[in-house]
């Protein structure tokens, strides 16, 4: 029975991996094209927010997602592929974004509450 719970609870950790892929993925696209297209990046910031959250809300295991670990995939990629639009870089910019996007997690957890 122990193998049984290790493997459940690896499988959950890796549907957990590929649903912050995902959401990661989309996420930077949606930010990276706002900003592209002039937005602030407060306005890029709530608009990819509200979209992914209306795309991944009912997916299984959205609401159980470590959001710190989602944040950090985020901010990651987002530096990567549009940091320098927004003068930010490195580990500072990627530290920065991260934190600015769990500010607007708790602010919109705040709104809907």
């Amino acid at each position: 029975i122990p193998f049984l719970s290790i493997k459940m609870v690896s499988a959950l950790e890796e549907e957990n991996t590929v649903l912050i892929e995902k959401i990661s993925s989309d996420y930077t696209k949606k930010f990276c094209n706002s900003i592209g297209f002039g937005l602030s990046k407060e306005s890029a910031m709530n608009f990819s927010f509200s979209e992914n959250k209306q795309i991944f809300e009912k997916r299984k295991g959205f609401q159980s997602i470590n959001k710190e670990l989602l944040a950090s995939k985020i901010a990651d990629s987002v530096i990567y592929n549009c940091g320098y639009k927004l003068g930010l870089s490195g580990d500072e910019g990627i530290k920065e974004f991260m934190n600015y996007y769990l500010s607007v997690d708790k602010e919109n957890k705040k709104i809907i509450n």
